[in-house]
């Protein structure tokens, strides 16, 4: 709790001014939670000074967008009417007189004339300037064409003549930017100014415990036991609370799919606190920074870049004891260097293009997607994390630095043997080879032979890989990687092999596809027409044996053959995509096959009937071919 500061207000309170408070400090730091939470509980325990029967009545107005006087004023009287009719209170003269213009404005209060009592009286039953609290929050976001010197000229008369305690909520750095502030206007009006200081773990206990400890119990609790990682990252960003709703808020979109794998999957249970941690982290740097307008498409690709390796911009001089060249000083900084700095220091960077996407607003979370990913990073066989990738993990930074000469040698070495075994992932030979000859090749490889042997070593684990049409963007390299070259020759190697992959599971794919055209009709229509089906905009009739699909089409109920026609029309519409071109030349040969005489063909049947409706689609989808 920030006692210092409420203690000043409430101090204020409790003496005869003539000025108002001002509770200044950056935005997005929790100032308004600062005195929703903490301060205005405590103002109304606090009693009258005139009358210590009463208390003080806070009441909150935030000025954003305001465009006029009278706005502030409607706002005041919308503030005090729940109270003027509770308590069957009137408002007193002088309140009645400063808000008139705005209570004007007002038609849907009913008969206000009954809330404001007769100029020329005074009663204790009415609500008098000098019981209120009033906080104008966001006068640093008021209107343009609200004059700054009219605000502190209203505020100026309320505590003046009507003897009101007035705290302003702002960022006087944006303040003091508005052409018509100046000092002397400052000095007239403010007489206290407190610096908000944010006790950044107080206020993400309270702001989660309000959120989630009774509906969200198992989400609370994790968050309880994040404290330090989010925290910090909300320290790194000066302290802005703004963005942390934004980040709760779809973090728990997150967090119940991957706690119901961990209940439902043992295996995936494996590693379970590196999992939520990597991608807890993720998701704040992200969160974060895309509330805050940083991620554009300037720097985009830098971000997803950055999990090239694990070992992506290390200063590898400062491990070998040579002096780093001196940078200016007055240079900006890179955007990445920034991002880095901020929430990955010292800590290992995944990302997820998953949860990327869905914070960004391109595709909606996928937790199947994110699944895979996880699997790719966190490798688990039978339960436990295979032996190949301890090693790995052991070589890993800064893990490595606190091995000896030795021992470090020995893992090199059995991780090697682990290569020529065929047992990593595509995905893992960039980080393997760069662990090999790291450090200047501290152990003297020679690379013409190395890289033959690993791509002898990725060619024997070829059982044992799977096709990832991700794996380039998974695989990019740092600029400024050691020996960034050979790096890179062996993942265009693994590309390859990659490619190769895709190249045998179409094979198998399409196979699949055609027996299920043959087997079963309407599930195969269904697959081929989903929205984000691979095949709805590949030409895949062309790799299918025509004489079989003219024997099936033959076989097909009236029905099927009509929904046929449809298919056809769907998928060859006037705007055909460019893909499609080349399924012009099927679309000719089938309607001629359909329409070619034959003695069945010429019997008026309803059969007959449903290939000609078929033929005529065929023949008006070519229409729409280019020339």
């Amino acid at each position: 709790m920030n006692s210092d500061q409420i203690d000043i207000v409430l101090q204020y309170l409790k003496i005869e001014t003539n000025y108002a408070v001002i509770i200044n400090g950056q935005y997005g730091v929790g100032k308004t939670h600062f005195y929703k939470n903490e301060l205005a509980p405590k103002i109304k325990e606090v009693s009258l000074t005139k009358d210590d029967r009463k208390k003080f009545t806070p009441i909150h107005i935030s000025l954003f967008g305001f465009k006029s006087l009278e706005e502030i004023q409607t706002a005041i009287f919308i503030e005090l009417f729940p109270i003027l009719k509770s308590k069957g209170l009137k408002l007193a003269a002088g309140i009645g007189k400063s808000i008139i213009r705005g209570i004007a404005q007002l038609n849907q209060a009913g008969d206000i004339d009954k809330y404001i009592g007769d100029i020329n009286q005074d009663a204790d039953d009415w609500l008098k300037y000098d019981e209120l609290v009033i906080c104008f929050d966001d006068l640093d976001r008021k209107s343009e064409s609200l004059d700054l010197r009219d605000v502190f000229g209203f505020i100026n008369s309320l505590v003046e003549n009507q003897g009101a305690k007035i705290l302003i909520i702002a960022n006087k750095e944006q303040l003091i930017k508005d052409t018509n502030y100046s000092s002397s206007l400052w000095e007239k009006v403010i007489g206290v100014s407190i610096q908000y200081r944010p006790d950044p773990k107080t206020i993400y206990n309270q702001i989660i415990e309000s959120r989630y400890s009774a509906t969200f119990k198992k989400y609370y609790e994790f968050l309880v036991s994040s404290e330090n990682a989010v925290v910090s990252s909300i320290e790194a960003n000066q302290n802005n609370f703004r963005n942390l709703i934004f980040f709760l808020e779809h973090f728990k979109t997150v967090f119940y799919p991957i706690e119901n794998l961990f209940q439902t999957d043992k295996n995936f249970l494996v590693l379970k606190s590196e999992k939520l941690q990597a991608i807890l982290d993720f998701t704040i740097a992200i969160s974060i920074e895309y509330k805050l307008g940083l991620l554009n498409s300037t720097n985009l690709d830098d971000v997803k870049g950055l999990d090239t390796s694990p070992f992506a911009n290390i200063d590898f001089n400062h491990f070998l004891g040579y002096s780093a060249k001196k940078e200016d000083e007055s240079k900006e900084p890179e955007y990445i260097d920034v991002f880095k700095k901020k929430y990955y220091t010292n800590k290992k960077y995944y990302f997820f293009k998953s949860i990327f996407e869905y914070i960004t607003g391109t595709k909606a979370f996928s937790i199947d997607v994110l699944k895979t990913e996880l699997e790719a990073y966190f490798i688990i066989k039978d339960n436990v994390v295979p032996e190949q990738d301890k090693v790995l993990y052991d070589l890993g930074y800064f893990g490595c630095l606190k091995l000896s000469d030795k021992e470090y040698r020995e893992l090199t070495l059995k991780m090697l043997s682990f290569l020529d075994d065929g047992k990593y992932q595509l995905q893992q030979f960039g980080t393997v080879f760069h662990f090999a000859t790291r450090f200047n090749n501290i152990l003297n490889f020679n690379f013409s032979t190395l890289k033959k042997r690993f791509k002898k070593g990725i060619k024997k684990g070829v059982l044992n890989y799977t096709y990832n049409s991700n794996l380039g963007f998974y695989m990019s390299v740092s600029h400024d990687t050691e020996f960034k070259e050979d790096v890179i020759e062996i993942i265009k190697f693994c590309l390859e092999v990659n490619n190769s992959l895709k190249e045998s599971n179409n094979e198998n794919d399409l196979g699949a596809l055609f027996e299920l055209f043959q087997t079963d009709f309407n599930t195969f229509i269904e697959k081929v027409q989903e929205r984000d089906n691979e095949y709805r905009l590949a030409s895949f009739w062309l790799e299918f044996n025509f004489n079989k699909i003219v024997s099936t089409i033959r076989k097909l109920d009236n029905e099927q053959v009509w929904k046929f026609g449809h298919y056809f029309n769907s998928r060859y519409r006037r705007q055909i995509y460019e893909k499609l071109y080349p399924e012009k030349d099927f679309v000719i040969k089938l309607h001629t096959q359909i329409d070619k005489p034959t003695t069945n063909r010429k019997k008026k049947t309803l059969k007959n009937a449903s290939l000609d409706y078929l033929s005529k689609c065929l023949k008006e989808c070519e229409q729409n071919f280019p020339t």
